[in-house]
């Protein structure tokens, strides 16, 4: 599994490192409130009250040894972006930030962010899809031991049609969408190819949406 920092423990925060921690990552959680810091302390790997703008704090604690950081700083937009900075300067292959608005999200991809979401964004359209089409459906329950998982295409995958990987058979991996990036220069968000047809050929820096085995899946992380 991940080992995950996560920066900003309100509520948005709090929920992604404790979710993380149950999962079995290993989560390291950072906060300015000593308060919050002790209210998630027992619920994560280790809680640390310091100030994160501070590049000195992060390398204390190894920040650049962990493979995602989570910028969940809701009010102070001034140091998501300063953190953001330093955790990609830090090395940290992933980060993820919160925006609160389309603004601050183009601002912290500009710095570095390699995704920003906007929760409240996204769960108004979920909502919207949820009241237009009650067939809609939030979050799949799988049996235990599966999961539904974005990875890297594997490099024996590449320049493989997916008729003659035949995943299904050989891995019991059900892949249903290919993100696949359109910019060469890797800007831009990827281009999304849902449900793909067998002749489709996999290429090298495509991510896959698959569901099958955790045990098969996590050989493929």
């Amino acid at each position: 599994m991940p080992k995950v920092v996560v920066f900003g423990l309100g509520r948005f925060g709090a929920s992604v490192a404790r979710q993380l921690y149950d999962k079995g990552s290993e989560v390291l959680a950072i906060d300015r409130s000593l308060k919050l810091v002790e209210r998630i302390d027992g619920h994560v790997s280790a809680a640390i009250a310091c100030d994160a703008t501070e590049k000195e704090n992060l390398e204390a604690y190894d920040v650049g040894r962990m493979d995602i950081a989570v910028v969940a700083i809701g009010t102070d937009f001034e140091a998501s972006v300063l953190v953001t900075l330093l955790c990609k300067e830090l090395g940290v292959p992933w980060v993820v930030a919160k925006a609160l608005n389309p603004m601050q999200q183009r601002v912290l991809l500009g710095v570095g962010a390699d995704k920003v979401v906007l929760p409240e964004e996204e769960m108004g359209e979920r909502l919207a899809e949820h009241l237009i089409h009650e067939s809609v459906v939030d979050f799949v329950e799988l049996p235990a031991g599966y999961s539904l998982r974005r990875i890297d295409v594997a490099e024996e995958w590449v320049g493989q049609s997916l008729a003659d990987l035949g995943l299904l058979g050989t891995e019991h991996l059900n892949l249903i969408q290919i993100h696949r990036q359109a910019d060469p220069a890797g800007g831009g968000e990827p281009d999304r190819i849902p449900l793909p047809h067998g002749e489709i050929v996999l290429l090298a820096g495509d991510r896959v949406d698959v569901i099958g085995p955790d045990e098969v899946l996590d050989r493929y992380r």
